[in-house]
């Protein structure tokens, strides 16, 4: 039996945020999305990076300032990726909170 919590995460949000919004699979860069901790070593293994905000980073780029960030950006709270709604920001299963409290952001563009 699959656990409904590991069954879509934040990532595949992510995933298809992006996917919808500027046309790109993220799938391209990180590789398919991890469903147990040692798949998430792995990946960051193959990136080369050491958190979760090198995985976004892999991505989009370098971080922006917080108070940069523009509505659709994806942001980063602890291990958990979300996106900016404004002076909030969305977390998987709707959580809001302020843009002040993320750890980290990332403009959403198109490569």
């Amino acid at each position: 039996m699959i656990d409904p919590g590991w069954s879509v995460h934040c990532g595949d949000r992510w995933r298809a945020h992006v996917l919808d919004a500027v046309g790109i699979d993220i799938c391209d860069v990180v590789g398919p999305s991890p469903r147990r901790p040692r798949d998430w070593a792995a990946m960051m293994r193959r990136l080369g990076v050491r958190d979760m905000a090198g995985v976004i980073s892999a991505v989009h780029g370098d971080p922006i300032p917080y108070r940069q960030a523009m509505r659709g950006d994806v942001v980063q709270r602890g291990w958990a990726i979300g996106i900016c709604r404004g002076d909030k920001a969305e977390f998987f299963g709707g959580e809001m909170v302020p843009m002040r409290e993320i750890d980290g952001a990332w403009r959403l563009q198109a490569a």
